[in-house]
């Protein structure tokens, strides 16, 4: 039955209908039970240290959508023509990392109300997050009218033109966060160094990357709408998404600033939260 329905459907080239080729059920599975586990840790997280909410809520959402996201591809896997699978799909893995990316930026700032050093030029660590916070909700509009729009017009491309143009932007602010990331990373190495905190910040810099990677590849993969000639090689976007999604996330986890920004533990050359200089010896 499945493949009758398979050999006959209708894929729209520019809106969304159905997926033009069979999801493999295997890896989607497996990527299910990654996000799984890693939703459930952060459940955990978020209860443990509930001050961090900002960061928990940007993981927590952008597991979610991970989540739903591969669960609508195994559902594709048994049947392509599901139309409510596919618009699951490309929402979740298509939103999901930009929830992600806002806990990363959240990090950073954490970081730089640590180390004052780490600060660009009078740019408060607020306003830094706020600011790319704000490029990640203007991604969601575009991504997020986008979709509606090609959910509605099958065969209109202003559907996947917003789509590409939110994707783009989210390459933009990357980019940007990549290198100002170079920066605070060479003002401050020798401090992390000194504090054992160094690994936060190559755990942060490998999850910028992983997150320019995946926009990068959905931009190309959409300039061809919905059923282009990309949107098919699976094997390219498990290597391209999925994989550098797990990445992001994993490092995400392990480099959550309540294990490496802990308030008690002692400071050196370092600010308080109050903006306090404080030098404590052990």
């Amino acid at each position: 039955m499945n493949s009758t329905a398979n050999s006959t459907i209708q894929t729209p080239p520019n809106g969304i209908g159905a997926v033009s080729f069979t999801p493999l059920l295997a890896p989607n599975a497996l990527f299910v039970t990654f996000f799984t586990i890693l939703f459930t840790i952060q459940i955990i997280l978020t209860a443990r240290f509930w001050r961090f909410y900002g960061y928990a809520i940007g993981m927590l959402g952008g597991l979610l959508l991970e989540l739903l996201g591969y669960v609508a591809k195994v559902q594709l896997s048994h049947n392509r023509a599901n139309k409510n699978g596919y618009i699951m799909y490309i929402i979740g893995l298509t939103l999901g990392p930009t929830f992600l990316s806002s806990s990363l930026y959240l990090g950073i700032s954490t970081l730089q109300r640590h180390y004052k050093s780490a600060r660009l030029a009078r740019i408060s660590p607020r306003l830094f997050a706020s600011l790319f916070i704000l490029g990640d909700f203007i991604c969601l509009c575009f991504i997020g009218c986008g979709g509606s729009l090609a959910a509605i017009f099958d065969t209109n491309p202003i559907g996947v033109d917003l789509m590409i143009a939110g994707l783009a932007t989210q390459v933009l602010f990357t980019a940007i966060f990549c290198l100002l990331l170079v920066i605070v990373c060479f003002k401050i190495h020798k401090q992390l160094a000194e504090d054992k905190r160094l690994g936060y910040i190559v755990g942060a810099a490998v999850a910028a990357v992983c997150l320019f990677i995946r926009s990068c590849w959905r931009v190309a993969e959409l300039n061809g709408g919905f059923n282009g000639p990309l949107s098919s090689k699976e094997g390219i976007f498990i290597a391209l998404d999925s994989v550098p999604m797990i990445l992001m996330s994993v490092l995400l986890t392990v480099i959550h600033p309540a294990f490496w920004f802990d308030n008690s533990r002692p400071l050196s050359g370092k600010i308080t939260e109050e903006g306090l200089e404080v030098h404590i010896k052990v």
